[in-house]
């Protein structure tokens, strides 16, 4: 470090007794700057492929323009208020829970209208599912779609589930249902102090 220094001093102290001016950092700073901002707008770009990806998984958990599915088939059970049975083409049935929310548990208060509300809104009905991930009990876990209706944000906004933050800290579409939710009273949060069912089932381990 004291060499790269000792040279960038004498280099400064030839150009201005030759010049009259030290001019060097000047230049070598517009030409840095101009590669930069020449690979910052280039589509190839490593930070715009990142950006894009991130949009890309936002939009695939968030149910932002999707048009594919991981998996499409008719639902053929309802467990309860945010878990349900699908039953693909090749006769194949696949647990699935709902990405992002958590509704109140079997024996739970509300328990039973949620999984009647879930079923009115898709037992026996074609649906389609974005899948995020697989959880600890081998049940796929994803986005719900039926006739472009995103029910996992369906079931949030009629006041039948909660918006699982803690799983799902960025899924701003459930956050704004469970605050509309909230507001006007629907469902479950028709009571004072509703019990959120992941304190329900703490409380009973």
């Amino acid at each position: 470090m004291r060499t790269l220094l000792v040279a960038i001093a004498l280099f400064s102290l030839l150009q201005y007794f030759t010049t009259g001016t030290v001019s060097w950092p000047a230049a070598v700073y517009q030409s840095v700057s101009a590669s930069l901002a020449d690979y910052a707008t280039r589509p190839d770009a490593a930070w715009r492929k990142a950006t894009q990806t991130l949009e890309e998984v936002g939009a695939k958990r968030e149910g932002d323009g999707v048009t594919d599915f991981d998996l499409v088939g008719r639902v053929v059970r309802i467990a309860d208020g945010d878990t349900v049975s699908i039953l693909d083409h090749s006769n194949t049935q696949h647990k699935v829970r709902l990405f992002g929310i958590d509704s109140p548990e079997r024996d739970q208060p509300y328990g039973k209208a949620a999984r009647k509300v879930l079923a009115q809104l898709i037992d026996e009905e074609p649906v389609g599912v974005v899948i995020v991930t697989t959880d600890s009990y081998g049940r796929l876990v994803g986005t719900v779609y039926h006739s472009g209706v995103n029910i996992n944000e369906a079931m949030v906004a009629r006041g039948y589930a909660w918006w699982y933050q803690y799983y799902a800290p960025h899924e701003h579409a459930l956050r704004e249902a469970e605050l509309r939710a909230r507001s006007q009273r629907l469902g479950l949060w028709a009571e004072a102090q509703p019990v959120p069912p992941w304190e329900w089932r703490r409380k009973r381990r």
